[in-house]
């Protein structure tokens, strides 16, 4: 599929690739996984577009860095920063939280600011 002729665009998409297991294996499956993208980034292969999502481990950008002419971080963007903020809001006083409801507002708060502060990003 591929290397078909006239192939219309092929689009791979890998989520949360630093969630695949980098065990004491050898090859462990994350480095599997690390060697295909490799090996599909391979400049002859111009209808397959790859997108890999993960956190920034430093295995994980030593290999996908050299490989792509864009890269971006969403790990810092204040815009990812409000959303986790605004995510957590929503449960910690969401009606369906039952427990919740009885916490006083400070406690609420204090919960919302200490998971924003220790998301990472994620």
């Amino acid at each position: 599929m591929l290397v078909i002729p006239n192939q219309s665009p092929i689009y791979l998409i890998i989520d949360a690739l630093d969630e695949c297991p980098d065990t004491s294996g050898m090859p462990s499956d994350r480095e599997r996984v690390l060697q295909l993208v490799k090996e599909l980034a391979d400049p002859g292969l111009p209808n397959l577009h790859i997108c890999v999502t993960s956190r920034p481990e430093v295995g994980i950008r030593h290999i996908l860095e050299p490989l792509t002419p864009r890269g971006i971080s969403l790990h810092d963007q204040t815009g990812q920063k409000q959303d986790i903020v605004e995510y957590v809001r929503s449960v910690v006083y969401s009606d369906s939280e039952s427990i919740m409801k009885r916490w006083r507002t400070e406690d609420k708060e204090f919960v919302i600011e200490t998971l924003a502060e220790r998301a990472d990003g994620m």
